[in-house]
């Protein structure tokens, strides 16, 4: 534009947006503009343009600060949730967040400040060493609680900062206005009025964190009538400020979002259920009403995850989601704690009954197959439901108490929902108080192995042993392995303990080869591999380990793999197979019939043996079935080039119908129990002097 059109257009007026000026600016700014420019000799276009930097830099100076003022509040959010969250995932991704946080650019703009807000993850470093300790919660709270003061201190001081630099702009472009006061006795009133309303407005607005961003920006626009542009001389563009502003606004709604929402299903996050929860607790006790709280745990989704993806395994529970949203009133708490576990609270409800009904429309509902893309995924899911006042007085009480139903409505066979009771109270103390005692028995070294002889068919000699694993218990008794497996298996436990008997087997064994001399160096040690250990990786390293710790050859070792476990993942466990195959070690299929495999599965694995579950040899002399699928099973193992372990032979009856069938090895209480290290190897060395003294005779 031509700068000698501007007094003219001043004159005449330019017509500007009711979206991107305050009346009180306009006031203000006129008359700054116009005094200066007789104050200062100076055209009020040239006034225009130094006070339109300096505003656009200074707002976006406030911009990044406001900016970083949400993220301390994110920052003391974090820590919080690193003091209260009881899952692994949740706190060490909240330190993660929270280190990210803390190196964001933004806290620059702090005035030095930033390199001590830094320093506050070092705390929360330290937070996540003590929760791998299992630290109490007190005591997590007692090393988080300073920093959250100080974080919270920091965030107030910057609020008060940025108000007094939001008066830094409208004073950088009323300085000249400033300026006007000093030297003028007349018209200088009303921009100093209008002045001091703006600041007004900032501060009210500013000092209320995640509060009022949008009123704050009604009030600077409803000044304007009727949304009619106004006729000015001329008007700073104020643009830059409205954006700081609602760009703040868009922030502090996004980290509520952050808050209280799932960012995958938009369900309410746990923060949100507890607060919620809080909420219809205190509602309920005030009527002397009841509600509900069902724990909804899909079943068998991590077979979802690890087979097909994140991918797939995300869409999966958005559609979980929309069905439970679809089946609950829209009064009712719908919120996703993490991983596939959901929640529902029932506000208000006339009886337990209700709460039943809710959960078996649920079970139907959860129940159908998920079609994603060309895929059909089955869905099935588990509920634990307890009820308010009668299961729990308040919130931790009824969470804790909805979990244990769960857990029982799983153990029931899943695919079901079940009500809390104190019997369930009382096993699930139980089951804790053994999870404690299984930890400390693998720390303590309260583990032992007994070995059970696998004897030739035909010889009689011993061509190898089972390791089982037993629990000395610290009380003086033996504990078997189906009381304490399962829940290892389930506590990840399983790992280290499979991982020790490996070693502790291919110890024993190697010794006995020592001891024993020639008449046993072939013999073999077989271990059985837990569903975790056969279809992860790790396994591989494993057994490389204790082969190469204990010094035992490869051919001495055989793992033994249950057909089911072998059957839920046939492709990794393939795979696994091959690369132990090709360590050297023998491989085993146990429990062979009692599962669902396939034969093409079953030529693809590559095995050595086949052993013959007990069920069928128990009673193959009164039984005429179970006669016929042993010796099935013996001639197809053969035409496999497998080696077939009778196991559970108890009758001198069992055994003679299975050397006639062509059985290979027979393992039984016919020949031995399992029995300790020392017991066990001086039964070896007799069996084998019996069967070289038979030979000679």
């Amino acid at each position: 534009m031509d700068e000698r059109a501007a007094p003219a257009e001043a004159e005449n007026g330019t017509h500007i947006s009711v979206r991107r000026l305050s009346l009180w600016l306009l006031l203000a700014l006129s008359a700054a503009i116009v005094g200066c420019a007789a104050l200062l000799a100076s055209t009020s276009l040239e006034v225009i343009r130094q006070a339109d930097r300096h505003s656009a830099d200074t707002a976006q100076t406030l911009l990044g600060e406001l900016q970083a003022v949400a993220r301390i509040e994110r920052l003391v959010a974090l820590g919080d949730e690193l003091v209260s969250a009881s899952e692994p995932e949740r706190w060490r991704a909240a330190g993660t967040a929270m280190q990210a946080l803390a190196y964001h650019p933004s806290l620059a703009a702090l005035d030095g400040r930033s390199e001590k807000i830094r320093a506050t993850f070092d705390v929360a470093q330290e937070i996540v060493h003590h929760r791998q300790e299992d630290a109490p919660p007190q005591r997590l709270a007692e090393l988080w609680s300073p920093q959250r003061a100080y974080l919270q201190t920091i965030a107030d001081d910057t609020a008060v900062a940025a108000v007094q630099r939001t008066a830094g702009i409208s004073a950088s472009i009323s300085e000249t206005a400033h300026l006007i006061l000093a030297a003028s006795l007349g018209g200088s009133a009303v921009t100093l009025l209008a002045f001091l309303a703006i600041i007004a407005l900032v501060r009210r607005h500013l000092l209320q964190p995640l509060l009022g961003i949008s009123t704050y920006l009604g009030d600077l626009r409803r000044g304007i009538r009727d949304g009619q542009p106004l006729p000015v001389a001329r008007s700073i563009e104020i643009a830059h400020i409205c954006d700081a502003v609602r760009d703040l606004g868009e922030t502090q709604q996004a980290l509520r979002q952050m808050a209280l929402y799932d960012p995958l299903t938009g369900l309410a996050n746990r923060h949100a259920l507890e607060v919620r929860l809080e909420q219809a607790l205190a509602d309920a006790r005030r009527h002397d009403a009841r509600l509900a709280l069902l724990l909804i745990d899909l079943d068998h989704f991590k077979s979802i995850n690890d087979t097909l993806g994140h991918a797939v395994g995300d869409d999966f529970l958005k559609e979980i989601a929309a069905r439970i949203l679809a089946t609950v009133r829209d009064t009712d708490t719908v919120a996703r704690l993490g991983g596939d576990e959901f929640v529902v609270t029932l506000n208000d409800i006339s009886s337990p009954r209700t709460a039943a009904v809710v959960a078996a429309k649920l079970i139907q509902a959860l129940g159908r197959p998920v079609r994603l893309g060309e895929q059909t995924l089955p869905s099935t899911a588990s509920i634990g439901i307890c009820v308010f006042p009668d299961d729990g007085g308040d919130r931790v009480a009824l969470m804790k108490n909805a979990d244990i139903a769960m857990y029982h409505a799983k153990s029931a066979g899943r695919n079901s929902a079940q009500f809390f009771d104190a019997a369930m109270n009382a096993a699930a103390s139980e089951r804790q108080t053994l999870e404690r005692e299984l930890r400390e028995a693998l720390d303590n070294g309260e583990f032992i192995l007994h070995y059970q002889p696998q004897l030739c068919a035909r010889s009689g000699r011993v061509e190898g042993v089972e390791a089982l694993i037993r629990w000395q218990h610290r009380d003086g008794s033996l504990i078997p392995p189906n009381t304490f497996i399962p829940l290892a298996e389930e506590t990840g436990l399983i790992m280290r303990i499979g991982e020790w008997v490996l070693g502790e087997a291919c110890r024993t064994a190697q010794r006995w080869r020592t001891d024993g001399g020639a008449a046993l160096a072939g013999l073999r040690m077989a271990v059985n591999l837990s569903a975790h250990q056969l279809t992860t990786e790790a396994v591989i390293g494993q057994v490389r380990h204790a082969l190469a710790e204990s010094g035992l050859p490869a051919a001495c070792l055989e793992l033994e793999i249950t057909e089911s476990v072998a059957m839920k993942k046939p492709e990794v466990t393939i795979d696994n197979l091959r690369a132990l195959r090709q360590i050297g070690v023998e491989l085993a299929i146990d429990d062979f019939g009692t599962g669902y495999s396939s034969l093409a599965y079953l030529k693809l694995f590559p095995l050595n043996r086949l052993k013959l579950d007990r069920t069928f040899v128990k009673d193959i002399e009164t039984d005429a079935n179970d006669a016929t699928i042993c010796a099935t099973t013996i001639r197809l193992a053969h035409s496999l080039a497998l080696e077939v372990v009778a196991e559970g032979v108890e009758t001198e009856a069992q055994a003679d119908y299975l050397r006639r069938q062509g059985c290979d090895v027979l393992q039984g209480f016919l020949f031995s129990r399992p029995r300790p290290a020392d017991e066990a190897f001086a039964f070896i060395l007799a069996r084998h002097a019996a069967a070289g003294d038979s030979r000679a005779a």
